[in-house]
C-alpha cells in the first residue's frame, strides 16, 4: 500500500513541473531526448525540434565572461521540418536553423520577452527571419502569430505593411549586441516591440488561434534561391533571455 502511494505521488509531481525561472505554462512539448538549450543566465529552455544542418549550425560560444548561443546557416542547408522540402510562399524550398521553446504560453497571460542578440553576418538576403512567436501543433496546422526579420537589409514583421515607428537596417546594428524587449499582450492581442529601449513597434496586432499554442523561436529561417551560389551565410548570437509574466 505505501509503495502504491508513492508512485501516485511521484506521478503527481511530474504532472505538476513548472517552467524554468517559476514561469508556468499551458503544456510542455515532447522533446524525446532531444538536445536542448539553456544557460545559467536564461529563464527558458528550447529544444531542437525539426534537426540541424550539421552540428555546428547551432553552438555553444563563449567570449569573456559571457557564453552564448550561436546560429549559423549557409546556402542549400534546408530545414528539417516537414514542410522545408516543399515549394511554396515563393520559394522552392526553406533553409532552418532553429530552436524551439519547451513550453506553450498562456493565452489569457501577459508576458515580456527580454533577449539580447547580435547579428554578426548576413541578413541582407530575402525575408531572413530570426525569432518568431510560432503558435502550429499537432492537430493545428496554422502560420505563426508573430515573425521578425530582415529582408533584403530591412527589419520588417510577418504583416508587410506594418507600420515601425523607426525603421530599421541592418547595416545599423551588425555587429552589435542590441537588447531586445518583446511585450506580448494576449489579452488585447497587440505587442510592442523595444531595441535598445526604443520602440520599434507600438500596439501592433496578431491573431492567435484557437486550436494554437504559442511558443517561441530563435534561429535562421528563410526561403531558399536554387540559382544563389556560394556561401550565403547568416549568422546570429542570443543570449539572457527572460521571460516573465507582466503586472497588471
Amino acid at each position: 500500500m505505501r509503495k502504491f502511494l508513492l508512485l501516485i505521488i511521484i506521478l503527481f509531481l511530474a504532472g505538476c513541473k513548472t517552467a524554468s525561472g517559476g514561469i508556468s505554462s499551458a503544456g510542455y512539448f515532447d522533446t524525446s531526448g532531444r538536445t536542448t538549450y539553456q544557460d545559467k543566465d536564461w529563464n527558458v529552455e528550447f529544444y531542437d525540434n525539426c534537426g540541424l544542418p550539421e552540428s555546428s549550425s547551432v553552438r555553444w560560444v563563449t567570449e569573456g565572461k559571457e557564453t552564448f548561443l550561436r546560429f549559423t546557416l549557409k546556402n542549400k542547408q534546408v530545414g528539417g521540418c516537414n514542410t522545408d522540402g516543399i515549394q511554396r510562399h515563393g520559394a522552392p524550398y526553406w533553409e532552418r536553423t532553429e530552436i524551439k521553446q519547451t513550453t506553450s504560453l498562456k493565452k489569457d497571460t501577459d508576458y515580456t520577452l527580454t533577449f539580447r542578440v547580435r547579428f554578426v553576418k548576413g541578413f541582407t538576403y530575402e525575408r531572413e527571419d530570426f525569432f518568431q512567436m510560432h503558435q502550429g501543433v499537432q492537430g493545428c496546422r496554422v502560420g505563426p502569430a508573430l515573425m521578425f526579420k530582415f529582408s533584403n537589409g530591412r527589419l520588417i514583421s510577418k504583416i508587410w505593411n506594418e507600420r515601425f515607428t523607426r525603421k530599421v537596417h541592418i547595416n545599423e546594428v551588425i555587429g552589435k549586441w542590441i537588447d531586445v524587449k518583446l511585450e506580448v499582450n494576449f489579452t488585447e492581442s497587440n505587442y510592442n516591440l523595444y531595441f535598445n529601449d526604443e520602440k520599434i513597434l507600438d500596439k501592433a496586432f496578431f491573431v492567435v488561434k484557437s486550436c494554437g499554442e504559442p511558443h517561441f523561436k530563435l534561429g535562421i529561417y528563410r526561403p531558399g534561391d536554387e540559382r544563389a551560389t556560394g556561401e550565403r551565410i547568416s549568422i546570429v548570437d542570443f543570449d539572457k533571455i527572460r521571460l516573465v509574466k507582466k503586472k497588471k
